[in-house]
């Protein structure tokens, strides 16, 4: 299993999110945008961390169950923000509302700095090891 793969196009993810985030709101893509990359990044990053419990033996099948499986062995510090993003990856993925689009778009630099984080941990712990 080589997750050293993932880890690295997570990587490229989040720092295509991180360049939509720089741009001005006032441009009327920039929003859509954004969302549709924190989407990606969210969906990237349960199916890295699911690769990743399995090389430590832990099975888990969802997005919930990774995160919550990761959370317990202190790879996450804060269950609930990473249930949160991942209600709001939920919510932007099942229908398109302007005012719940903002809402979200203002909370994700929020969600960036704890995807980056895990990153970081996850490209530390699996691309610097025999697990790669």
């Amino acid at each position: 299993m080589n997750v050293e793969l993932n880890v690295n196009a997570l990587g490229k993810a989040l720092q295509r999110l991180d360049e939509s985030l720089a741009y001005d709101l006032a441009q009327p893509l920039v929003v859509d945008a954004c969302i549709q990359r924190f989407e990606f990044c969210i969906e990237l990053t349960w199916k890295t961390l699911k690769k990743c419990l399995a090389i430590e033996g832990i099975e888990a099948n969802t997005p919930r169950e990774c995160i919550q499986q990761a959370y317990s062995i202190h790879w996450l510090n804060d269950e609930t923000a990473w249930l949160s993003m991942l209600k709001d990856r939920n919510l932007t993925s099942l229908t398109y509302k302007e005012d719940l689009a903002l809402e979200i778009y203002c909370r994700l630099p929020a969600h960036y700095s704890a995807l980056i984080e895990l990153y970081q941990f996850l490209n530390r712990r699996f691309t610097d090891s025999a697990c790669s």
